[in-house]
């Protein structure tokens, strides 16, 4: 919703994959901090909130979503195996279609396995696109050839994604992005849409300043693999 809604409200068939949906148990490990944080006392109920805050969210783009049912970080004390991630992932894929994957361009861990995982069924024949995974890829503002303007405190933004982007093996300098500027009504229409993430809005405001910052949503950037 943050990164791709042009791609969730362009002409092309669209099917969401949310990777880490799972509701967690009563006697779940990890320590659930993001929830404690967000105000829930129950993280079984709160991810019942989130899959309805998405399910609505997305209606206003007209798309469908898969949830699948491996638990997010907060919830494990270990790294999901890669392997059975793979073969969930890539049973979801109708031949010939596009995986986006996020670049997980500030080391977000479960961003980061999305994307081993999409790297894997790349080197299968699957053809891959990463894209910037906002708010945490504008963590320091868009790179001038983005947004045209220069980040905060004229930061260089590309040294933080080169960074990140490194594990992908393939060299930054050989990826060509493509980037999107939404126009005024496209940009009132995501903000409505993410807005609909009630629960999460508070604290990724806070984190990142996403709603004072309206140039970073209005910019979405995609990578397609070589």
């Amino acid at each position: 919703m943050l990164s791709l809604w042009h791609v969730l409200t362009g002409p092309e068939e669209v099917t969401v994959i949310n990777v880490f949906a799972g509701v967690p148990d009563p006697d779940h490990a990890g320590d659930c901090w993001w929830d404690r944080l967000t105000g829930a006392a129950d993280s079984s109920v709160r991810m019942g909130e989130r899959r309805d805050e998405d399910r609505e969210a997305l209606a206003l783009a007209g798309r469908p979503a898969v949830d699948l049912d491996l638990l997010e970080g907060q919830y494990r004390d270990e790294a999901p195996a890669l392997g059975p991630l793979v073969e969930d992932l890539g049973a979801q894929l109708p031949p010939g279609a596009q995986l986006l994957a996020p670049a997980a361009l500030d080391g977000h861990r479960t961003h980061e396995v999305v994307r081993a995982a999409a790297l894997v069924l790349r080197e299968r024949g699957t053809p891959v696109a990463l894209y910037a995974d906002v708010p945490h890829a504008s963590r320091y503002g868009w790179p001038r050839w983005v947004s045209g303007a220069s980040g905060p405190s004229d930061l260089e933004p590309d040294a933080f994604w080169r960074h990140h982007m490194s594990a992908t093996g393939i060299p930054f300098e050989e990826l060509r992005a493509r980037v999107h500027r939404l126009d005024d009504g496209a940009y009132e229409r995501k903000l409505a849409a993410m807005l609909a993430y009630r629960s999460q809005i508070p604290a990724l405001e806070a984190e990142f300043g996403l709603l004072s910052r309206p140039a970073v949503l209005r910019y979405e950037v995609v990578w397609p693999l070589p």
